[in-house]
């Protein structure tokens, strides 16, 4: 049986811990209906953690994840990186910098014992709240960070920002965002539908 891991922060998390079957209520569940809908006999495992950094994550993957043998593992991770740099009054560049390293060797440990297709998720944030507008430099240099981190080890990058906030201007922000960075189900039927677009190329 396929296992699927995704790893990352709330958006991913989404109370998978309070949910009987360890799914949570947005995309990674949404992603385990359409395998089952499809009678795709796969083990999807949500293992989001709320207020996850990069360090946090490389941290778990040390102490727990590493036991898993998943056919591949999916990050999503970064938002409160920036929020700890938007927040505490960190220099930017140094912050950037460092959460650059800590993901590297976080793939580094990963190849040590799983080479599974990891793919790299691309962190997002909505300028409907005005304080995020201070948040879009820092993420679009996250982005920018991510995917070359996903050509340096010849990982998939799958955008998700545009389609994100496309989606928020055509419809309205608050269809897609319940606060400028968690998601509406909508928000997270993105998420899940560019993963399958992405799985079943």
């Amino acid at each position: 049986m396929k296992q699927f891991l995704f790893l990352g922060d709330s958006i991913t998390d989404c109370g998978h811990a309070f949910d009987y079957e360890d799914l949570g209520e947005g995309y990674v569940r949404m992603i385990h209906n359409s395998f089952h809908l499809n009678s795709e006999k796969v083990r999807v495992l949500n293992r989001g953690t709320d207020g996850f950094t990069i360090k946090n994550l490389k941290r778990l993957w040390n102490i727990s994840h590493m036991k898993y043998k998943p056919d591949t593992i999916n990050i999503l991770i970064g938002i409160n990186d920036v929020g700890v740099i938007q927040n505490t009054g960190l220099n930017s560049e140094e912050a950037l910098t460092a959460f650059e390293k800590n993901y590297d060797e976080l793939i580094m440990q990963i190849r040590e014992t799983c080479d599974c297709p990891i793919t790299l998720m691309e962190p997002f944030v909505f300028t409907s709240r005005a304080k995020f507008i201070n948040w879009l430099d820092d993420v679009h240099k996250m982005s920018d960070i991510i995917k070359r981190l996903a050509e340096k080890h010849n990982l998939t990058f799958l955008p998700l920002w545009d389609k994100l906030v496309n989606a928020a201007e055509e419809h309205g922000y608050y269809t897609i965002t319940v606060d400028g960075i968690h998601l509406t189900k909508q928000g997270q039927k993105i998420i899940a539908e560019t993963w399958l677009e992405w799985y079943n190329a």
